[in-house]
């Protein structure tokens, strides 16, 4: 068997078919199809992927029962160490001897032991009640459940709305959510405008619903109207210096390698201009150290972006996403919201977005720059947003999205672009320095040039497009099945220094490991999950704005083809997942941009 020392080989191509199988085999299940949808890849060091599958369960189903779609997890280790394990005993472990593989049924989620909790709307329920929250006044309506995001072993964000009001619900790694609450709390009494939190437990924080608008949808139906650029630096400046202690958060740039290094591996031909650009952007700041203090004065967002900010009639009324606040540079926070606009704007080159679109967040793009490239260094600024559309590179392959490939040759292109306007800035610059010139202005935005007619959305020769096909027909989302009574929650609001026994955190008990052959083909008899009595709940195809330049495409996935099953050879169209944001940790933990998490589908009562 041939893999990467990442596993990114093995969960990506045709090998996860037999995990998979393997996995729904010993839990006494039919695998029929498989479609990878999302791969969380650490290059040298592990592989998480996600996949959508149809599975049939004749064992409580009945035989003729139609098969419904599961979501399974997998995660690969050989570059370093499993960390954090909460939750093992729903989970499959095989190995050839070489590597490692971890498999499990959503949501039991070894690195999120509270998502079973969350998940389905009997269960949420009594999580909430124990907690001590009510979301409406008649408690009688029944809780829906919008499943925001997931990011597999790093955390999920839940909407649970009960009538005409909705709470949102964090679920991390549980040595993480104590900081999260401090952090909301701190920023609240200085009166910034974050979310309050209702209640918390080991691993979940419940967040009261913002008001207005995410400015991602805004800035789309509005432009530049949407709000100013002089109140969105405000609301940055109105970030408390009692936060500037808090642990560092590197800048993108500081990461750009890292990012290449991801985007390489997924899109080889690509590797020259990656090179270039991480050069680039390592000279441009290396330059700037010698003419200017480049040290982290400032309190920072950490990742500030469109999805982040809420607007009403024209002004901020909202912050979310406080996890990475602390000290950094201001140039930073301005250049991760233009450089998300960039990306979405370019989004019209490739028909994802309407001209009219197009154009409004080209004209938000311009007018805010402006302002931007006055309160920081424009040649930094320039480089910070170069920096930061790199890291969105890495989404398109992550996510699969259909004609990935050259979705991500488009998002370097608008980096390599953006370095082009820090070359500008600093020649205009260096010519006013040299008194040739009167102190410039930063040259107005123009916006991605626009491919005519007849030529590729991807960018000029030699940037051509993969000949990848355009995105197929989207069928709806699906569900997971309804979990067991022993599903609920029962824990009280205040959380104990360590996750309680029923979460395995204690003393985790490591589920049954098995060596298996090339092609892992485990034995029968270790299941992944412990299989709950269905029916599945409905499907529901709720709209929501987009929060990401991902989201406010309506992107689908590509289609795996997966082995042949019992049923017969069959396959699974693409699902869409939607964005939705939630800070993470720094780079050294992996690349946790809330911007590459995907969207599951609603889940409504049963």
């Amino acid at each position: 068997m041939s893999h990467t020392q990442d596993g990114s080989e093995l969960l990506t191509g045709p090998g996860a078919g037999g995990l998979l199988r393997s996995a729904v085999g010993n839990s006494g299940g039919v695998l029929h199809s498989w479609q990878l949808d999302h791969v969380d890849h650490r290059p040298g060091r592990s592989t998480k992927a996600l996949y959508r599958t149809m599975v049939s369960w004749p064992e409580l189903d009945g035989p003729q029962a139609p098969a419904r779609e599961e979501l399974f997890g997998a995660s690969a280790h050989i570059g370093e160490r499993e960390k954090n394990l909460y939750v093992a005993e729903q989970t499959l472990v095989m190995t050839d001897g070489d590597i490692n593989v971890r498999v499990w049924r959503y949501p039991h989620d070894p690195w999120l032991p509270m998502l079973p909790q969350v998940c389905y709307p009997d269960v949420v329920g009594r999580t909430l009640h124990d907690l001590g929250v009510a979301i409406g006044s008649d408690p009688d309506v029944p809780i829906a459940i919008d499943v925001v995001s997931y990011r597999p072993g790093r955390r999920a964000v839940l909407r649970a709305s009960q009538g005409d009001r909705a709470v949102f619900l964090k679920v991390m790694q549980p040595h993480r959510s104590g900081e999260i609450v401090d952090r909301h709390q701190r920023l609240l009494a200085a009166g910034v405008p974050v979310p309050e939190v209702r209640a918390h437990h080991d691993g979940l924080v419940v967040l009261e619903e913002l008001p207005g608008r995410p400015l991602a949808r805004v800035v789309i139906d509005e432009g530049v109207e949407s709000c100013t650029a002089q109140d969105l630096v405000a609301l940055l400046d109105r970030l408390p210096a009692s936060m500037y202690p808090l642990p560092l958060r590197p800048p993108w740039t500081d990461s750009v390698e890292f990012y290449a290094g991801i985007v390489g591996s997924s899109v080889p031909a690509l590797g020259p201009r990656l090179d270039a650009l991480v050069r680039s952007i390592r000279d441009g700041l290396a330059a700037l150290e010698q003419r200017m203090d480049m040290r982290p004065h400032d309190v920072v967002h950490g990742d500030f972006y469109e999805a982040q900010v809420f607007v009403q009639n024209g002004k901020v009324v909202g912050l979310l996403d406080i996890d990475t606040v602390g000290p950094g540079r201001r140039a930073d926070d301005l250049a991760c919201l233009l450089a998300h606009l960039s990306v979405l704007a370019d989004y019209g080159n490739a028909g994802r977005i309407d001209r009219a679109m197009q154009e409004r967040v080209e004209e938000a793009i311009a007018t805010w720059h402006e302002t931007f490239a006055e309160r920081v260094d424009p040649t930094e600024l320039a480089l910070r947003c170069a920096g930061v559309v790199l890291s969105l590179a890495t989404g398109p392959h992550r996510q699969q999205e259909a004609a990935w490939e050259a979705a991500t040759e488009a998002i370097v292109r608008v980096a390599e672009e953006w370095v082009e306007r820090a070359r500008a800035a600093e020649s205009r610059r260096m010519a006013a320095a040299a008194g040739d010139a009167p102190p410039p202005s930063p040259a107005p935005y123009a916006g991605p040039p626009r491919p005519s007619a007849t030529s590729v959305p991807s960018g000029p020769p030699p940037r051509g497009a993969t000949g990848v096909p355009p995105a197929p027909q989207q069928p709806p989302a699906a569900q997971p099945a309804r979990p067991a009574p022993s599903a609920a929650t029962g824990q009280r609001p205040a959380p104990p220094a360590q996750p309680p026994p029923s979460h395995g955190t204690a003393a985790p008990s490591q589920p049954q490991q098995q060596n298996v052959p090339p092609g892992y083909q485990a034995p029968n008899g270790a299941a992944p999950a412990r299989r709950p009595a269905p029916p599945q709940p409905p499907a529901a195809a709720q709209q929501h704005p987009p929060q990401s330049p991902a989201a406010a495409a309506g992107q689908a996935t590509t289609q795996q083809q997966p082995p042949a099953a019992a049923a017969g050879q069959a396959t699974t169209q693409p699902i869409p997942l939607r964005d939705r944001p939630d800070a993470g940790d720094t780079v050294d933990s992996g690349d946790d941009s809330p911007t590459q998490e995907r969207r599951i589908g609603s889940i409504l009562p049963g």
